[in-house]
């Protein structure tokens, strides 16, 4: 389903631009990604249309096994993206580092299949890691690269603090917190 929602998004396709190679990739990249770190998931009942990855604040638990079979597996499953890969993932972090210092709850990853969005799904699925937020009187922090998502998160409470590159010759980028 992750697979599905990101298909077309702005970093992924910079990452990986054949299109073939991104549609097989991701299901497994995004699988790799729940298995390497803990955070707190929410998604639909009954069958999986959307799902929302928090992570509270402090550093994640990271599964030691899981991270030593993705170093070895991802170049060469990703093959010729594997810099791009790693290149991004490492901008994303230096971003958030940068703009959003203190505690926070971040949103690692939030993606509604395409035949189910604009029907209230996502906006469910960001309640839990705000209220979550709120209940800790803690900031909500996420990045996304896609403009179009930007007034989606704007009603929710977002509001960008910081704009750029992930990484700079990559996919535009917007940094967002609610208070």
């Amino acid at each position: 389903m992750l697979a599905r929602a990101f298909q077309d998004d702005p970093a992924w396709r910079w990452v990986l631009p054949d299109e073939r190679r991104r549609a097989a990739l991701l299901p497994w990249l995004f699988r790799m990604g729940f298995e390497v770190s803990d955070a707190d998931v929410w998604a639909t009942d009954g069958e999986l249309r959307g799902i929302a990855r928090w992570l509270p604040p402090g550093r994640p638990v990271v599964h030691v096994g899981a991270m030593l079979r993705a170093l070895v597996t991802t170049p060469l499953r990703v093959r010729e993206g594997t810099n791009r890969f790693f290149a991004y993932g490492r901008a994303v972090e230096a971003m958030r580092a940068g703009a959003v210092p203190e505690p926070h709850w971040y949103l690692a990853g939030i993606g509604v299949d395409p035949s189910y969005q604009r029907q209230g799904i996502g906006s469910a699925l960001l309640g839990p890691g705000i209220e979550g937020a709120a209940r800790a009187g803690l900031p909500c922090a996420l990045i996304t690269n896609s403009e179009r998502n930007l007034e989606f998160y704007e009603r929710r409470g977002f509001a960008v603090i910081k704009e750029g590159r992930t990484p700079e010759d990559g996919p535009r980028a917007w940094m967002m917190r609610r208070p």
